[in-house]
């Protein structure tokens, strides 16, 4: 399958198109970064990558054929670029690419806090108008080309950028004592849920997941570094 993948340069996103790579899926990978794929690493043969903007329409490339869009890109920096990086990027990507015959899925990474209004209100509200039009491109998505549409709602992912938090034993007791699982999700995790959801299913649409070890009672609760 012909596969696009946003913010894919690190994180979860190069996880997601590492693993669709090995399984033999074309990715276009596209990143304000260069691509962290390298030519060795299995599958690369058939990857592409885009340094682009995904909020600047006229700097998103021509790609046709495109059967699963993973909308990942995502900040989370307390200022009001959460939602035109967050909500609108991943609209304008969703406008361009999600809307052709050839399309299966379309998967949205959201936040626990979509659902839990936790973190920082711009990041919670960006995250949350991710869910709204993930429900109502997926109306669209069913009804024109009976396809699915779903939105993962992580919680803790043990990413690099949440290191300072995860490395700091005090913080980490707080977020621990509300995860019954005791533990935060991997990358490559992540990147099988996405995986799962984008091509094994094809029934589930219209969800917003809550893929978040169990974590409760939050809602007084953001620990930041």
């Amino acid at each position: 399958m012909n596969v696009v993948v946003t913010g894919d340069s690190s994180g979860i996103g190069v996880h997601v198109s590492r693993l669709f790579l090995k399984r033999g899926h074309t990715v276009f990978g596209l990143d304000k970064k260069e691509s962290a794929i390298q030519p060795f690493e299995e599958g690369a043969k058939n990857y592409n990558h885009f340094v682009c903007d995904i909020v600047d329409v006229a700097s998103l490339p021509k790609i046709e054929c495109v059967e699963i869009l993973v909308n990942n890109a995502g900040i989370q920096s307390a200022l009001d670029d959460d939602i035109r990086v967050n909500l609108l990027g991943s609209m304008r990507v969703t406008e361009k690419y999600a809307f052709q015959s050839s399309i299966k899925s379309v998967l949205f990474n959201a936040s626990v806090s979509a659902l839990s209004g936790n973190e920082f209100a711009t990041y919670a509200a960006s995250k949350a108008g991710v869910v709204g039009y993930m429900k109502h491109c997926a109306i669209r998505l069913a009804n024109e080309f009976k396809a699915t549409c779903n939105a993962l709602c992580f919680g803790g992912v043990a990413t690099k950028s949440n290191r300072s938090v995860m490395e700091n034993p005090a913080l980490w007791k707080k977020i621990m004592d509300v995860t019954p699982l005791k533990r935060w999700m991997s990358e490559d995790e992540a990147a099988e849920w996405i995986y799962f959801l984008t091509v094994v299913n094809s029934f589930c649409t219209g969800q917003a997941i809550d893929v978040s070890g169990g974590e409760r009672n939050c809602a007084d609760l953001f620990v930041w570094n």
